[in-house]
């Protein structure tokens, strides 16, 4: 099966989009946003979701704001024909065709019937769970966004086609062919065990399938055993009626004894319980009076003793007051004392401390004179370089101007126009002498040489051949030096003379000696310019000038920093420095000495400024100290004021404490007669209090109460017992007289004869499905040693397609239950132990379950025309650009093996390297662009 095209149309952002598929490797590439993963949902939807399918799926589908009603074309080729599906998706409202290759066209449930032959898996139901359900069908050829690390086998086996792979794996693993008699004899065996249990599943047992003659058996079992009970548990019963009737006589009998003397027992006790009643009713009132006479007692013995207290008190804090205020008196004298000295020593410092500033102020101002005079001398040394740099530099001006005004000819180029020159000289020597010379000393004609004019007494040097005409009827051909000799001669003469010329005109001079005479005019400036250059050096007068205007412009910033201080430093900086006009006669020494003298002078001067800051530190110390000393007096001098003043206040707190008490009670003596009148007032109520309390005690109340309520409770649970005990009489009578009329005893040896005959038969049906049992089991345990020989293609084919991402390819492994499918997938790389899927990282996974994918799709391609597609939207996000590499190389080997490779992905330019496929390139409304 291969897809050929597909038109979406109002599907989400998918106005209107057309697309082709290569056969082999396509490219949907795109940002995000742009529709890729709809384009994947929209294929898969069209194969799989039923075209009447409404509620939030269909609206998920729809394009906003349009809300037209979703439509997909599908071009595919399968089962040897190429098929065009179209759907509506429209809820009731939906339409879907399927038409062959002949024009032959389905409609509706037809084409959902023949679509799902052709691809060998039904539609999902329209229900609530159709949307979770969509998402695994076909999961292991369609790769959503965010589900590639994903294990394709973990999903329902219907998902995956399972049935279909184990098919074609079990026929290319080259087993054994089973015989007629095996197949039938294993579907009976199977056909019978499923009439008895059901298949269970991974993580459920089989159990007894409803309706099965075991079950029924069982059943029937049961049902004996209930009636079996039911009979033991009647005759229980009877024989419990009999004992709840006699024992209901006896408790009636028990009853009538009991409850009398009871009765008799409250009476006695209620006489007590009221004697105890009045005895707490006087105590009562008895307690509080006393409570009173004591709170009366106790309020006057308190106040005789605060009285006798606070006038002890008042007594010593009296005899104390005086010592506390001589020490006030002679700390405030000290106080006075400290705080003169104080004074004095403060102002001894400010005293040292302004000669201090006048010594370092004579310091600063030889330090700042001293830099001044550095400055000045550096500014000079600049200066005179300057002076010296650019007389220089218009020495070699003018040299350079002179160099212009000479040809830049060379001893070497002298030299060539000498040997020029020589050879010119040999050439005319040569020409001279090969040449043949006419003299006219009279002629009666006229005579013409070449057709000029040769008047009597002219000489014509002839180097060449000439025509001599004598009048009009003599012409004579002349040949110098016997032929081309003469003229050759000629020719070298006038080539030499041509080649002088050439390089005289190109230095631009007239003559050799010329040349000579600029050669050594020229050599001379270039020896001057060298020692001018080699006595500049490295000097720069741009370097120095841009130096000495910083200088300059550091010592008009500082002027006023220079300015006198003192009578000591009085020097002044005039701002024409450069003039060196300065009106200080310091400035006018030589500079060495003048610094040498400023360096003497400020020696002096920090010594003098050290020596008064060590005796203002020392006045300082000394003040602080005079400081502490006055801090602490006037701390002590403090405290002893609040001493005094709590002394002061506490005697007055006394007095006026013994006043009020004094005034609340009269005198010392009338306080003392009424404490003693209060005592025995208080011990005469405390004495009858006892008398009540101690018969009170005697009769104990509380444990009158709890024996009366116990004899209640008592009293009320026998009146109980004896009416529940003539109801149980009467109930058990009405049983025993009705179970009379049926013979229990029969009726139970007829149900234990019944049940044995049903266990029996139970036993028969069960041991017969046990065999079963082992039997399907055996063939099943079969069956799978079998089914780990047709796997191994499978994991053959995983470790093939791993050889691309890995340098060394991991061995993959894989179980299979002939009940619980494939499983227990893992990998193991070289030496190192196994891991399961699940434990890989994202990566890893991802890439594992490609090789998966691809290698189901080509064992299950052979059932469909030799091709399957495998869409892969976005499903190698976690895995670094190298292995993105060998998965593509993977997927390209997949595509040569006859799959068809479909990869959606946002980085286009990953996938360059993917040779030949088909790309399409979505813009960011989600149509195709070139």
């Amino acid at each position: 099966m291969r897809l050929l095209s597909a038109r979406v149309r109002d599907y989400r952002l998918h106005r209107d989009l057309a697309l082709a598929f290569d056969p082999r490797f396509t490219v949907i590439a795109g940002p995000n946003q742009s529709g890729k993963s709809t384009i994947a949902e929209a294929l898969h939807r069209a194969l799989f979701l039923p075209v009447k399918t409404g509620g939030s799926v269909l609206d998920a589908m729809k394009s906003d704001p349009f809300m037209a009603d979703p439509e997909v074309e599908l071009a595919f080729s399968c089962a040897g024909d190429s098929w065009v599906l179209r759907k509506r998706f429209a809820g009731t409202r939906g339409s879907v065709s399927l038409q062959d290759s002949g024009g032959r066209s389905l409609q509706g449930e037809a084409a959902e019937e023949r679509l799902a032959q052709l691809i060998g898996t039904a539609a999902v139901a329209r229900t609530r769970a159709a949307a979770e359900q969509l998402k695994e069908r076909w999961g292991h050829l369609w790769v959503w966004q965010g589900s590639s690390s994903d294990n394709p086998l973990g999903l329902p086996s219907s998902s995956y086609d399972h049935d279909r792979l184990v098919e074609r794996l079990q026929a290319g693993a080259d087993l054994g062919v089973q015989s007629p008699l095996d197949l039938a004899v294993l579907d009976d065996i199977q056909r019978r065990w499923a009439e008895v249990f059901t298949a269970g599943g991974s993580n459920r047992t089989p159990q007894v399938r409803k309706g099965s003659a075991l079950q029924r058996a069982a059943a029937a079992a049961a049902a004996a055993r209930n009636d079996l009970k039911d009979i033991e548990d009647s005759l229980q019963q009877q024989q419990g009626f009999q004992q709840a009737f006699d024992q209901a006589v006896d408790i009636q009998v028990r009853m009538a004894s009991e409850l009398p003397r009871c009765s008799e027992e409250r009476q006695a006790l209620e006489g007590r319980l009221r004697r105890s009643r009045e005895l707490i009713t006087r105590v009562n009132q008895e307690r509080p009076v006393l409570t009173g006479l004591r709170k009366e007692f106790d309020d006057r013995v308190a106040d005789r003793d605060q009285l006798d207290h606070q006038r002890k008190q008042a007594a010593a804090l009296e005899a104390a007051l005086a010592p506390k205020t001589r020490q006030q008196v002679d700390l405030n004298s000290r106080h006075r004392a400290v705080e003169q000295q104080r004074q004095l020593a403060r102002g001894q410092l400010e005293s040292l401390r302004q000669a201090s500033a006048e010594r370092t102020a004579w310091a600063e101002g030889i330090e700042q004179r001293l830099r001044w005079s550095r400055l000045e001398q550096r500014r000079q040394q600049l200066a005179s370089r300057l002076r010296a740099g650019e007389q220089l530099q218009a020495n070699l001006a003018s040299l350079e101007k002179d160099l212009a005004l000479l040809p830049g000819i060379d001893a070497q180029a002298v030299d060539r126009l000498r040997q020029r020159q020589q050879a010119l000289q040999a050439a005319r020597v040569r020409a001279e002498a090969m040449a043949a010379g006419i003299e006219v000393i009279r002629a009666g004609q006229p005579v013409r040489i070449n057709g000029d004019l040769l008047a009597s007494g002219g000489t014509r040097t002839l180097s060449a051949t000439a025509v001599l005409e004598v009048g009009d009827n003599v012409e004579l051909r002349l040949v110098p030096g016997g032929g081309t000799t003469a003229a050759e001669a000629q020719q070298q003469l006038e080539a030499s003379e041509a080649a002088l010329s050439k390089e005289l005109a190109r230095w631009q001079l007239d003559s050799v000696d010329a040349a000579a005479t600029a050669e050594r005019r020229r050599s001379d400036l270039l020896g001057e310019r060298e020692r001018l250059l080699e006595q500049r050096g490295a000097e720069d007068p741009a370097s120095i000038r841009q130096q000495l205007d910083e200088l300059r412009e550091q010592m008009d910033a500082h002027a006023a920093d220079f300015a006198p201080t003192n009578a000591n430093a009085n020097s002044n900086y005039n701002a024409n420095a450069d003039s060196n006009s300065d009106s200080d006669s310091g400035l006018d020494q030589d500079p060495e000495t003048l610094m040498a003298r400023l360096e003497s002078d400020l020696r002096i001067a920090r010594i003098a400024r050290t020596q008064a800051l060590d005796a203002e530190q020392r006045q300082l110390h000394f003040v602080q100290e005079a400081e502490s000393a006055l801090d602490s007096l006037l701390n002590a001098l403090k405290s002893a004021d609040l001493a005094l003043n709590e002394s002061r206040n506490q005697l007055l707190e006394a007095r006026t404490r013994i006043d009020a008490v004094l005034q609340r009670r009269g005198s010392s003596e009338a306080l003392a007669a009424e404490i003693a009148g209060l005592d025995e007032r208080r011990q005469r109520g405390a004495a009858q209090l006892s008398e009540l309390e101690a018969e009170l005690s005697a009769l104990a109340p509380e444990d009158l109460q709890r024996q009366a309520q116990a004899l209640d409770r008592t009293i009320r649970s026998l009146q109980q017992q004896e009416r529940e005990a003539s109801e149980a009489r009467i109930r058990a009578e009405g049983k025993l007289q009705g179970d009379g009329q049926v013979d229990r005893q029969a009726e139970l040896e007829q149900k234990q004869a019944d049940l044995e005959s049903r266990l029996s038969e139970l036993e028969r049906l069960q041991k017969e499905a046990d065999i079963l049992s082992l039997l399907r089991r055996l063939l099943e345990e079969e069956q799978n040693a079998m089914a780990s020989q047709y796997a191994a293609p499978l994991t053959k084919r995983i470790g093939a397609y791993l050889a691309h991402v890995f340098p060394e390819a991991p061995r993959a492994s894989l179980a299979y239950d002939a009940r619980g499918g494939f499983g227990s997938l893992r990998w193991r790389r070289g030496n190192e132990a196994a891991f399961a899927f699940e434990l890989l990282s994202t990566g890893a996974r991802e890439q594992f379950a490609a090789a998966l994918r691809v290698a189901m799709a080509e064992v299950l391609a052979e059932a469909y025309d030799g091709s399957l597609p495998l869409v892969f939207d976005d499903a190698f996000a976690h895995s670094d650009p190298e292995r993105q590499a060998g998965v593509q190389h993977m997927l390209q080997e997949a595509a040569d093996r006859g799959l068809q490779v479909i990869l959606l992905t946002c980085d286009p330019a990953s996938t360059m390297a993917i040779e030949p496929a088909g790309r399409v390139w979505l813009g960011g409304a989600g149509s195709p662009m070139p």
